[in-house]
């Protein structure tokens, strides 16, 4: 879910488990080598950006706007969701936004790519209306919290990231 975002399931890259502090600091300075200009601070700050984009496009039942913020999969998988949600004359509607928690969970280095997952922990109001405004799921009054782990990927050095995956926390 992109904030809840129902009926897709996590991408095969990356996991949401936590690889150890160690592994994590490891994975930073692999990155940090290829690309001298990383910084963690500045990293959550475009995730958090990241999410609030997608949140809206979610929304919007549009992911074109947000197309490259997005590996083709993922692109593939929430347009098509959006597109069922079109058919369907539903909306889901996400509102009031506030992530509690961005952190670098997980870092590491494969095939010529960087990968990093970060931890939301966040809380909205999140349901589902007819085109006609009628509620068919979820509250508008009672928020949800939710903890969602999210992959990005780029290729190796200072290159553009895209989110690749998203879990829901066991």
């Amino acid at each position: 879910q992109p904030g809840p975002v129902p009926g897709y399931g996590p991408s095969s890259m990356g996991s949401a488990s936590d690889g150890g502090e160690e592994e994590r600091r490891r994975g930073l300075g692999y990155i940090k080598q290829m690309d001298p200009s990383f910084d963690e601070e500045k990293f959550a700050n475009l995730c958090m950006d990241i999410f609030f984009k997608i949140q809206g496009a979610w929304a919007n039942r549009d992911m074109a706007t947000v197309r490259t913020l997005l590996t083709d999969e993922m692109y593939r998988i929430l347009q098509g969701e959006a597109e069922r949600m079109k058919k369907e004359g539903k909306f889901n509607k996400l509102e009031n936004i506030a992530a509690r928690t961005v952190e670098i969970s997980e870092t590491w280095q494969e095939e010529g790519k960087d990968f990093i997952t970060v931890r939301f922990l966040a809380n909205l109001l999140d349901y589902t209306v007819s085109e006609s405004g009628e509620l068919l799921s979820g509250s508008k009054t009672d928020p949800v919290k939710f903890e969602e782990y999210w992959t990005f990927v780029r290729p190796v050095g200072n290159n553009p990231w895209q989110l690749s995956g998203i879990d829901q926390a066991e």
